[in-house]
């Protein structure tokens, strides 16, 4: 028999380029509860201050109401120490570096999960960065780029730094978002790790979250990404082993969503670019219904900010939900 000890769950909200910015988390904070930390969206890195205070401004601090902690993506040491103290007068304490991201042309550049099949490369940088910086160093990977087995070569690179955590998403960058997550991969590599291991990849319903919890009873922390935008009172149903009544959760989530939109316009104060960011977010919020691809269908077609509200409250109040 297998016991859930919630009460010592950390959730992190995952990194996700475009959906996760401080917008989104700001509103999220509002409505719901449940994430601790946020793992930004990458930060690439760039040259001179200015640049990355250019790229870095989604992390201002002025700007966001949920922690947050920067991530930074790239592979020049020189770089990353420029924009870490950056950071650290922006008083960022922890930062967290992304040998995860899966897209092709990043990896091409030896940039995120292009990295994986490069140990010593990882090695060369970390031994460059961490002496010359202030900030407690994560770093979040995956499986490897095109092979499983690279893991193995990176584990010992890892574990000869002082790292605070490792954030684990068990796919390859090859696989993208697709196939199975490589549960059997990462049951064997656990014990081979010196560092606290995060767990990420496929949690979008409580039953997702129970199912993982019991491969992997010995992980304590947790990080989702797309199941929060279908799923956005996930973190709340994890930590209280709860389900909520589908009315209730469907006023909420309607509260939430028209918030967002909101909140997305005043920023952009344009329609269009509010409507383009809108509807990429439905490709996400659309699955949390049973006819996920009638819905998408509906929202895509559509071509004002209106109609687009008043579709939203029509789908959220009479649609069917998916169950948890």
């Amino acid at each position: 028999m297998h016991i859930f000890i919630f009460f010592q769950l950390m959730i992190f909200l995952a990194p996700l380029h475009g959906f996760t910015d401080f917008t989104f988390r700001n509103v999220y904070q509002r409505h719901y509860s449940g994430i601790d930390v946020a793992i930004s969206p990458f930060i690439p890195l760039t040259q001179g201050e200015k640049g990355v205070i250019r790229k870095a401004k989604d992390v201002c601090p002025e700007w966001n109401k949920m922690p947050v902690i920067p991530q930074l993506l790239g592979n020049d040491s020189t770089l990353f120490v420029l924009a870490a103290k950056v950071l650290a007068n922006w008083g960022y304490k922890k930062l967290n570096w992304n040998l995860g991201c899966p897209v092709n042309g990043i990896c091409r550049k030896k940039r995120g999960s292009g990295l994986l099949p490069f140990p010593e490369l990882i090695r060369d940088i970390l031994e460059k960065t961490l002496p010359n910086i202030e900030q407690q160093l994560s770093v979040k990977i995956r499986l490897g780029y095109k092979s499983e087995n690279e893991i193995y070569e990176l584990i010992p690179v890892l574990n000869d730094f002082p790292l605070e955590y490792i954030i684990v998403h068990p796919r390859i960058a090859t696989q993208m978002y697709d196939g199975n997550v490589r549960h059997a991969v990462l049951s064997k590599c656990l014990p081979l790790f010196k560092h606290e291991i995060i767990y990420n990849g496929d949690i979008s319903s409580l039953s997702d979250f129970k199912n993982i919890k019991q491969l992997h009873p010995t992980i304590k922390k947790w990080m989702i990404g797309r199941g929060i935008f279908s799923n956005p009172e996930l973190p709340e149903l994890i930590k209280n082993n709860n389900l909520l009544s589908v009315k209730n959760a469907n006023e909420h989530f309607l509260t939430f969503i028209l918030d967002y939109y909101d909140e997305v316009y005043k920023l952009k104060n344009n329609e269009v670019l509010t409507i383009n960011k809108i509807k990429d977010l439905w490709k996400y919020i659309s699955i949390r219904f049973t006819n996920s691809t009638e819905i998408f269908g509906i929202i895509s077609h559509l071509n004002s900010l209106k109609s687009i509200k008043e579709s939203t409250i029509e789908i959220i109040t009479n649609y069917p939900l998916k169950l948890n």
